[in-house]
């Protein structure tokens, strides 16, 4: 039975109940779809096609222009808690005058505006007046968007928390906790009950769409690439080590590409009325991971073909190994000098780590050189590779726990650090390394800043006993604007 006829049933008994209350419940459900969506992506992050097709399909208690802006507040958004309140308002009185009202001293009627800094791992809503709600919903819809923005999902996200808003944003007083629990009694919990099965499977059948879409294109991929990647699989020399591993991958890869093929025809085969279904989001699901990690795995093996042959494309292929690791190591510097709070800036674990990445920069060129010139074999090159990948890693939980002990006052703290960077250790990218060994993982300066971001954050939660409530208004640069919103912190 679907999500659907669940909620059917649940009304019907409520309504069998007082059927008074739930004609007037449902009465003043939401009707309006969103005036207008304004997506100023700043920090580049959202995917707009995902993000307009899902705002289209919402509905709201009144009309409501929505707004979703992104910035990036460096490592100073990661202490200042009005980082993203200030860049929002800043942003609006340079660039979009039309999210003020007339005098400027607060935000526009009908606007509602979800903004999020992946840097300062802030996410803010801003409300026209007339749109305002409560702190604790304001802190509600901030919730929703938190699970997905803490593992970078961050259109999902930004959807989620729109949906939310959308829920409570001018929800007349039948539709409140308050209304429903005195106006309808039991009834009200039924339906209430049957509106969050609804909404659940209003959810599932977005997601599964989505998924759905994502694994169509994929799949597009990888059979356009077919034929071109089994010409590159016959060219990797079996005898190189990383060449063997590579062929092995590729009879998974021969697999798994009919196992992609069967997922794609079980997807088609799916109507669209049962997108709402657990069990229909769990096919898309595995339908879109499978296509989406063989659209990788071919680009993987034509640069394995490239780098062990020298071929005429292995500059490319190289360049593909060795970018995120040298992004890595030339953000050791800013890392230390910036990132990082003065007080845990200085340790004695920062020189090695400054050390290393300075000779491994100049380490990486080298190898280039001798790639190049025959001085070492592409092999050699790729355990090199890992060598300074591992490196890099060991000097960055040594600094890691150098910064947990320094940072943290007692034992507990120290504990809830350490636990914030080791959450973030794992991390996949699709290269020959990562490809050929799937147990091998590292952390990267992204994943650092993340954990210490993250463990900073909750020990200032924890030392001031607070469960995570959100920061209103403005620094003193925002003058005397009194707009209604907050941020907090994920």
């Amino acid at each position: 039975m679907s999500i659907r006829q669940w909620a059917l049933i649940g009304g019907l008994a409520s309504i069998g109940v007082v059927g008074t209350g739930i004609g007037l419940f449902a009465a003043q459900g939401p009707e309006h779809p969103a005036t207008v969506l304004q997506v100023e992506d700043t920090a580049q992050i959202l995917y707009a096609p995902e993000l307009r097709a899902a705002v289209e399909r919402l509905e709201f208690y009144e009309p409501t222009t929505v707004a979703v802006f992104t910035h990036r507040g460096g490592a100073e958004a990661l202490t200042d808690d009005y980082a993203l309140n200030d860049a929002t308002l800043a942003f609006a009185r340079e660039t979009r005058t039309d999210w003020l009202s007339s005098n400027g001293q607060k935000w526009a009627d009908d606007l509602f505006i979800l903004g999020v800094d992946p840097e300062g791992r802030l996410v803010g809503t801003y409300f026209g007046e007339n749109r305002a709600v409560s702190e604790q919903n304001q802190l509600d819809i901030q919730d929703a968007t938190k699970d997905d923005f803490r593992s970078g999902r961050w259109t999902e996200g930004s959807i989620a928390g729109i949906e939310t808003a959308a829920e409570r944003m001018n929800r007349p007083f039948a539709r409140s906790g308050a209304g429903v629990n005195g106006a309808i009694g039991l009834s009200a919990a039924t339906l209430a009950g049957s509106g969050a099965y609804l909404f659940v499977g209003l959810r599932r059948r977005d997601r599964s769409r989505a998924a759905r879409a994502a694994g169509d294109r994929a799949m597009a991929n990888v059979v356009r690439d077919y034929e071109e990647t089994q010409v590159h699989a016959h060219l990797i020399p079996e005898q190189s080590r990383y060449g063997g591993a590579m062929l092995g991958r590729y009879q998974e890869y021969t697999r798994s590409f009919r196992e992609l093929t069967e997922l794609g025809n079980r997807a088609r085969a799916i109507p669209a009325n049962a997108y709402d279904r657990t069990e229909t989001l769990a096919v898309l699901t595995e339908y879109q991971g499978a296509g989406e990690e063989l659209d990788e795995l071919d680009d993987v093996i034509a640069d394995t073909a490239a780098l062990l042959n020298l071929d005429r494309a292995w500059p490319e292929a190289w360049e593909r190994q060795v970018a995120t690791l040298r992004e890595d190591l030339e953000g050791v510097e800013p890392l230390l000098t910036s990132t990082l709070d003065e007080e845990v800036r200085g340790l004695d674990a920062a020189q090695p780590l400054r050390e290393f990445a300075s000779q491994a920069l100049a380490d990486l060129d080298q190898l280039r050189g001798d790639l190049a010139s025959g001085a070492t074999s592409p092999d050699d090159a790729l355990d090199a590779l890992r060598a300074v990948r591992d490196t890099l890693s060991g000097h960055l939980d040594a600094l890691a726990g150098a910064v947990a002990r320094e940072y943290s006052e007692d034992e507990s703290e120290r504990e809830s650090m350490e636990d914030a960077f080791r959450r973030e250790r794992a991390r996949a990218e699709p290269t020959i390394l990562s490809t050929t060994d799937r147990t091998w993982t590292w952390i990267s300066i992204n994943s650092f800043t993340s954990g210490y971001s993250t463990g900073t954050q909750e020990v200032a939660q924890a030392r001031s006993a607070s469960s995570g409530g959100s920061t209103s208004g403005y620094s003193s640069s925002g003058g005397s604007f009194s707009g209604a919103g907050s941020s907090s912190r994920f």
